[in-house]
């Protein structure tokens, strides 16, 4: 069992980078640069919201590998400060809703948890750039990437939503690793 979770967790990592060098490559949604939808974290999302044999850790891994194999098929070398920053606190904020907003409305409120990670995920990308440049006026860059974030985290979070819907059972319980029973092996 454990081989087919590490398997399946390099399928995650190489999806969710897949996702992120493809939207890096296509045409601007807007013309402002640094604005995307993040579609990475829908991998990273799935595994929060799954359940089954997938753990915080797991979600961690992914959405850390997915930065550095992301940053090797673009090039963008520095994007993996940018990304590893963000994600850790959109994962940690995510992380944290899960853990609050009470079980039976988790699933549904994934487009609100989406926004709230990817805001979180603007804010570790921002104290990144403050470090790197030495420099507190890239903050004035916030408030469009805050907007972005909204539009780009409902999205996501959506997409996260419709997978765990649409998916059959049988999908689904194969990727938890459960038996069919619905219990984690």
């Amino acid at each position: 069992m454990k081989v087919k979770k590490i398997a399946i967790c390099a399928l995650f990592i190489c999806i969710a980078a897949v996702l992120s060098a493809v939207e890096s490559w296509l045409p601007a949604i807007c013309p402002i640069p640094g604005v995307r939808v993040g579609l990475g974290n829908i991998v990273t999302m799935f595994i929060l919201y799954i359940g089954g044999k997938w753990r915080s850790v797991d979600a961690l891994t992914v959405a850390i590998l997915r930065c550095f194999v992301a940053a090797l098929i673009t090039g963008a070398v520095m994007n993996v400060f940018y990304g590893v920053a963000g994600g850790l606190c959109a994962l940690g904020v995510m992380l944290l809703l899960r853990r609050i907003l009470p079980a039976k409305k988790r699933e549904e409120l994934l487009p609100f948890i989406g926004v709230a990670g990817a805001i979180a995920h603007i804010a570790g990308q921002m104290m990144t750039a403050v470090i790197i440049y030495g420099n507190i006026l890239v903050l004035s860059y916030a408030p469009i990437l805050l907007a972005s974030a909204i539009i780009g985290g409902a999205f996501t979070g959506f997409c996260t939503l419709l997978m765990l819907k649409k998916l059959s059972p049988k999908v689904l319980d194969e990727i938890r690793m459960n038996d069919l029973s619905g219990n984690a092996l």
